[in-house]
């Protein structure tokens, strides 16, 4: 039972690893992209292979120059726990805004994310990751659309975010 118990624990927590790192691009928040490799990780994302911690470092800037927002889901991860040791295979589709001459488009990438990742102490964190992309799409007409965004509260692409708010409020309330 307790095994079973551990291996549920190592779960959540490599799920709560993959989620920061959307978290942390979709926010161009370097510090939390930073947060989910170890210091010796490798990434490889076709676009920039190298160490982990320059990861953010490279796709901040150009995220932030290239696209308007971006939004990263992730969806079913095939999760192997060998002890400190778990490989992982999740599912992603990735939104990329832009403007264009004609408009406004979004460029839609579908893949997974092919993770190794290590639990030191009581932690756990990408050892090396390959993205393994398996299709893109670009759509047009965005500025088209039914519902209006400035209707809405709207996203910011940093700290002033309203959920780091949320996150403040919650950890206060404990």
């Amino acid at each position: 039972m307790q095994d079973t118990l551990n291996e549920v624990i190592a779960h959540h927590r490599i799920r709560q690893v993959l989620e920061r790192y959307c978290r942390g691009i979709d926010r161009l928040d370097a510090a939390l992209i930073d947060s989910v490799y170890w210091d010796d990780a490798t990434d490889n994302h076709g676009i920039y292979v190298g160490p982990g911690k320059d990861f953010a470092a490279f796709i901040v800037p150009m995220l932030r120059d290239a696209f308007t927002a971006t939004m990263h889901f992730i969806g079913q991860s095939n999760i192997a726990v060998t002890g400190d040791r778990a490989a992982a295979d999740t599912y992603f589709v990735a939104y990329h805004t832009r403007n264009e001459e004609g408009g406004a488009v979004v460029d839609v990438a579908a893949g997974r994310y092919a993770d190794m990742l290590e639990r030191r102490g009581d932690e756990w964190r990408l050892k090396d990751r390959t993205v393994v992309m398996d299709w893109v799409e670009t759509r047009h007409g965005l500025d088209r659309a039914a519902l209006a965004l400035a209707s809405f509260t709207n996203g910011t692409r940093d700290r002033d975010d309203l959920s780091y708010g949320a996150y403040g409020w919650a950890a206060s309330s404990r």
